[in-house]
């Protein structure tokens, strides 16, 4: 495969500096990340390759994995879990414009989508005062944000979630895990767990089929989804210790057909420690990558072959993104580097007293 070098970057005294760009002549797509910096002070940023760092706004609330508006330069930062905010920022003039806290007895997972026409923002939500059960919050854009609905999933832990080419259909990996803010991140249900991959209609909050995971402990996490609709989800293997697992932490799925588990052998799945962070595909869905910052590796799949492609040794490894055109993959880490994964693992940016969360976008 020929693909177009990514920029190369240097990062010197905590300022982003730029090298000659090497055979892409295109405007390359900004960067949006949140991170921690060595005092744990959060924020959300932007790093426009070839020119530096657009802009680090701080924030109380350490921010998961952002998204942008359709037509617009919003940018939308989730809070992780057990965090209760939502960040709107103007990309274009580097600044915060909202936030919108979600419901005293609820909080977020740290993901969300858009609707295709940029109205409606679909959020996942934990109603922790109901046993944990797990919503899509409905917020209407247009509205300065209110929140107009809610989309009951029938199960625990709603947490990434996607927009299907239909338009209108959200692929949802339903984790499972039951939590409560009063008791941080501990899992409450490990032995009544019920994790799946779920298609709601977002037009009116209709389940349209759900996918069990093989496992009871195996928790759907995170996915992504390409335009000719196929799907690959990441899974998280929970345990209290009494149980080990060492299969496939990969799956992918096409409309009418079973979970179909990646195929890799023993050692690269205990290589995942037990914990896929990102999934990010190409955009024809011929190619995956995944992230695992507990197992510090990279791994490129052939997902109509679901075999594993190569394998890239990145420490504390996590956020995920296709760049069209470099026709490859961007990956952070919890060290402040960005690394261009395609053919082969390159550096391309290293950002001084910066912990980089588990999920980035670009600006397109």
């Amino acid at each position: 495969m020929q693909r177009r070098k990514f920029l190369q970057l240097a990062l010197a005294g905590g300022t982003l500096s730029t090298l000659p760009l090497v055979g892409c002549g295109r405007q390359q797509q900004p960067l949006l990340l949140s991170a921690s910096d060595d005092k744990n002070q959060h924020t959300l940023s932007a790093w426009q390759l070839g020119e530096g760092q657009k802009f680090r706004i701080p924030v109380e609330q350490r921010a998961h994995a952002p998204i942008i508006r359709p037509g617009t330069d919003d940018a939308i930062f989730v809070a992780r879990r057990p965090g209760n905010a939502i960040y709107i920022v103007d990309v274009s003039a580097g600044r915060l414009k909202q936030q919108i806290s979600a419901a005293s007895d609820r909080h977020f997972y740290g993901h969300a989508v858009f609707s295709v026409d940029g109205r409606w923002l679909f959020v996942p939500e934990n109603i922790y005062a109901e046993q944990g059960r797990g919503v899509i919050g409905v917020y209407d854009a247009t509205a300065n944000y209110q929140r107009v609905d809610a989309f009951d999933l029938g199960g625990i832990g709603p947490h990434q979630l996607a927009m299907m080419p239909d338009g209108f259909t959200l692929a949802i990996a339903l984790g499972g895990l039951q939590t409560h803010p009063d008791q941080g991140r501990k899992k409450l249900n490990l032995e009544s767990m019920q994790s799946a991959l779920v298609y709601l209609d977002s037009r009116d909050g209709n389940i349209k089929d759900r996918l069990e995971s093989p496992r009871r402990h195996l928790s759907l996490r995170h996915l992504d989804v390409a335009t000719n609709g196929s799907v690959v989800v990441g899974a998280q293997f929970n345990t209290d210790g009494g149980e080990d697992y060492s299969g496939p932490m990969v799956f992918s799925h096409r409309a009418g057909q079973p979970l179909q588990a990646m195929q890799a052998d023993t050692g690269t799945w205990l290589a995942q420690h037990h914990y896929i962070a990102s999934v990010a595909m190409n955009h024809s869905g011929s190619r995956a990558l995944t992230t695992s910052p507990r197992g510090s590796v990279v791994n490129l799949w052939d997902v109509s072959q679901q075999r594993l492609l190569n394998q890239f040794r990145v420490k504390d490894v996590a956020g995920a993104a296709y760049v069209s055109a470099a026709d490859g993959f961007v990956v952070s880490n919890g060290l402040g580097q960005l690394f261009s994964v395609a053919d082969s693992l390159e550096l391309i940016a290293q950002a001084n007293a910066t912990r980089w969360d588990n999920h980035l976008t670009l600006h397109v």
